[in-house]
């Protein structure tokens, strides 16, 4: 029992431990054992805490059960083998979360090395899911890269103009990226949808420009000519329809969700750097190279 206490207080210090007041808010059976042992002398503070003695911490505990406890069983097993801590948080982040998962049980794992330790929850299960899923995004939003590139250099019948048409898609996702690393938004299951999405829309856009010039250069021989018919006759077709997609989603940024405003908000900084990248980089990188 005294190692539990001890375990108390180390999870104490775990950064998303919830306090109130000066009290964290953990709670095990080594509550009602300190309360009975207060009681029992006359409600001393310094009796506030677990008995030395293992026969006098088992007579409180019958003690207790024979007053019609019942509180109990909510902290320890039938057979008084297994004992159970409950640690409110003050609030979530899923990758603080698999930290401190690790440092509880390497905690309970150096007081108790006899015992299996696990942690359980709700919010253990999200986290765990929540670290699968990215991961999983992660690794589909790469192997989307590459099968986008390899098509458009199929496409264009050129490795060249292929890569060129990829290196304006990373704009966006760099944008992104950098503006979740300055507001402090975190990588989650929710954000992580962002950025195929934005790859698959600046990918269409990138396209339909390359396309458009290839086309006006077969014509025009002039890779400077061709590129200024092109901004002449779609630039302004996707300067209106990435208006209209930023005004779809900045609906979501009047939401009073925060999930529901931080996919508005990356979304639109999405789309508005994929235009940006494919009015300036793409041009410049055809015109240098000349494909």
């Amino acid at each position: 029992m005294k190692n539990l206490d001890a375990l108390e207080e180390k999870l104490s210090k775990l950064k998303l431990t919830r306090w109130s007041g000066d009290e964290p808010r953990i709670t095990s059976v080594t509550d009602i054992v300190k309360e009975i042992n207060s009681n029992l002398n006359e409600d001393k503070e310094e009796f506030y805490c677990v008995p030395d003695e293992q026969d006098l911490l088992t007579q409180e505990l019958f003690l207790y059960e024979m007053s019609g406890g019942e509180n109990l069983s909510k902290w320890l097993s039938a057979d008084y083998r297994t004992s159970y801590v409950h640690v409110d948080l003050s609030g979530y982040d899923a990758n603080q979360i698999v930290s401190d998962i690790a440092d509880a049980k390497s905690f309970a794992s150096e007081l108790f090395p006899e015992a299996r330790v696990a942690v359980v929850g709700q919010v253990v299960n999200y986290a765990a899911m929540n670290e699968k899923l990215v991961k999983g995004e992660l690794k589909s939003f790469m192997f989307s890269f590459v099968i986008i590139a390899i098509l458009m250099i199929i496409a264009f019948v050129s490795v060249t103009t292929g890569l060129i048409g990829m290196i304006p898609n990373l704009a966006p996702v760099l944008f992104i990226g950098a503006f979740m690393g300055y507001g402090n938004i975190y990588l989650d299951m929710l954000t992580m949808t962002v950025m195929p999405m934005i790859l698959g829309i600046a990918v269409d856009d990138t396209i339909h420009f390359t396309n458009r010039s290839k086309l006006e250069f077969e014509h025009t021989g002039s890779y400077l000519q061709s590129l200024k018919i092109t901004f002449r006759e779609i630039g302004k077709t996707l300067g209106m329809t990435t208006f209209i997609l930023c005004s779809m989603f900045a609906v979501f940024c009047t939401s009073p969700m925060t999930a529901l405003f931080k996919i508005g908000i990356l979304t639109i900084i999405g789309l508005g750097s994929a235009l940006i990248a494919d009015y300036t980089l793409t041009p410049v990188l055809i015109y240098i190279t000349k494909p």
